[in-house]
């Protein structure tokens, strides 16, 4: 979707977004109501027992862990914990649901009214554009800052819930049933402890929801709760939107969005939705109800089912679960378990380091990145935390993207980046070498100092020993030399090229600098 084609439909119309965001909690060994344990792959239909299989007779146990998890999650977004809740059965029929129904919960989740700031800048404010270029900051809060804007994005709810199975379609196109010759069903993933986090209907632009789930996803990995990958489906994100002519009060029809397994998915099938629904609108049509596919490879949504009304799920309490009762001093325990959380640790980034807002904020969104940041900054020490950085936010960040991996699969280690910063700081190795010896370590795994000793690479800052050098590269070019001292003052790059060409480029560049100009004059 074309940035301007979105920018020019969001200065007509109003988007309401509104995000469910499914959860499973990895953090713990066993499933919600029974004892096998959760895990990712595996042969199909292997981890399961009577009670995620349904089988009549079978009690469902609840997983106090998840309960707990569920609670912290809910205190970490500043949500309001029920003292008294309780589990519902969610009555439908679908070929990965065992039991029929889905145990969940209705009107009595854990956790309630909380909140998420998010910060918004670059292309992502002039998604937000109104007519003559400014912000409209009217309905849901948002403040100018930085050259963007905060806004602040409700949660209605946290729940808790079991995961269902997982539907095959062999030979349907990206998983779906069109198209295919027959479904298979694994129940592996059935019964998984699942939290759904629903949002207010306080995102205004795809930017929003991206920054949205992207600010909860570090959350979770703060917590500890959730691995949170997209790719194995432990994160799922669907979208409720709809449109509105700007100044217009009542809500316009939506369309939920499913099928979105990344970030930019999320941002482009929004983007495509809204142009969509402006479109129908602006040709006189107007915007069914229901249920829409993200085709990430044909980039646009189409129609799964019809969702006129809301579905009828027939709730009733768990009759075989008594409701759960928490005390104060509970709850209070659990929030003395919460960590330092991203928006907290990139203030202490700011004024602990003096990191710039936009690099901290980046080391502290991810926790892999921040406890990597931190322990190479313990061995460097704190007045070297830019450079750390730098080269975090660099050439170890383009490393990681070129060869697919997460930080904590690469071979440069925090010491080893620690080691490096510490030889180019102390005058060892040039920056130019640096980035030599970054590659070699990346690829071998060697530590910088061995690679240094081991290619003869340590920078020369003796300067009678730099001195020796360019006199006698001076007294080689006399020509030059004239020129230079009769005002050709850029031949001093000429002669410093020279020096370094002659060291095999091993001369501290700034020494060289210093002595071919003294010299020289």
């Amino acid at each position: 979707m074309a940035k301007d084609r979105l920018t020019e439909v969001l200065i007509r119309y109003e988007a309401v977004i509104g995000l469910e965001i499914h959860t499973e909690i990895t953090a713990v060994n066993t499933k919600m109501f029974c004892g096998c344990p959760v895990a990712f792959g595996g042969e199909p239909n292997t981890r399961v027992c009577p009670v995620c299989l349904g089988m009549p007779g079978a009690l469902p146990v609840p997983n106090e862990a998840a309960i707990e998890w569920t609670v912290i999650a809910g205190l970490a977004t500043e949500c309001d914990i029920a003292l008294w809740s309780q589990f519902h059965r969610k009555q439908y029929f679908y070929p990965d649901m065992p039991k029929d129904y889905q145990i969940s919960q209705y009107d009595l989740p854990f956790c309630s009214g909380g909140f998420v700031d998010i910060e918004v800048d670059g292309d992502g404010v002039a998604e937000r554009a109104d007519l003559g270029g400014a912000l409209p900051f009217v309905g849901p809060e948002a403040v100018p800052e930085d050259g963007g804007y905060r806004a602040r994005i409700g949660i209605t709810r946290i729940h808790l819930e079991e995961d269902t199975g997982k539907m095959v379609h062999v030979g349907g196109s990206e998983g779906r049933i069109a198209g295919a010759t027959h479904s298979l069903v694994d129940f592996n993933r059935a019964g998984t402890p699942l939290m759904e986090l629903v949002s207010e209907p306080d995102i205004r632009t795809p930017e929003e929801a991206r920054r949205f789930a992207q600010k909860l996803r570090s959350i979770w990995l703060a917590l500890g709760v959730s691995d949170c990958s997209m790719e194995e489906g432990s994160m799922r994100v669907d979208a409720n939107v709809s449109v509105r002519l700007r100044g217009a009060t009542e809500l316009g029809t939506k369309s939920e969005v499913k099928n979105m397994n990344s970030f930019k998915s999320l941002h482009d099938a929004i983007a495509y939705e809204i142009v969509r629904q402006a479109d129908l609108l602006d040709a006189g049509g107007r915007v069914e109800q229901e249920t829409r596919h993200w085709d990430a490879g044909a980039k646009r949504t189409s129609g799964l089912r019809s969702k006129e009304e809301a579905h009828d799920y027939r709730y009733f309490p768990e009759p075989d679960m008594v409701p759960f009762s928490f005390e104060l001093a509970w709850i209070d325990a659990l929030a003395e378990k919460l960590p330092e959380l991203p928006d907290a640790r990139r203030d202490r980034y700011i004024a602990e380091f003096g990191l710039p807002k936009h690099d901290a904020a980046a080391l502290a969104a991810e926790h892999a990145l921040a406890c990597y940041f931190e322990e190479a900054v313990a061995l460097t020490g704190a007045d070297r935390a830019r450079p750390v950085a730098n080269w975090m936010l660099g050439d170890l960040a383009a490393h990681l993207n070129a060869a697919g991996i997460e930080i904590v699969a690469s071979r440069v280690t925090a010491a080893m980046l620690a080691e490096l910063v510490g030889l180019i700081e102390d005058g060892t190795i040039s920056g130019k070498q640096a980035k030599e010896v970054f590659a070699e370590a990346a690829s071998t795994g060697d530590a910088p100092g061995a690679i240094v000793e081991a290619r003869g690479m340590k920078q020369v800052s003796d300067t009678s020993a730099i001195e020796a050098v360019v006199r006698s590269v001076i007294d080689a070019h006399p020509d030059e030399a004239a020129s230079y001292r009769g005002g050709k003052v850029g031949l001093a790059g000429f002669f410093v090229g020279q020096v370094m060409r002659e060291m095999r480029g091993q001369g501290n560049p700034a020494v060289v600098n210093e002595v071919v100009r003294r010299l020289l004059e």
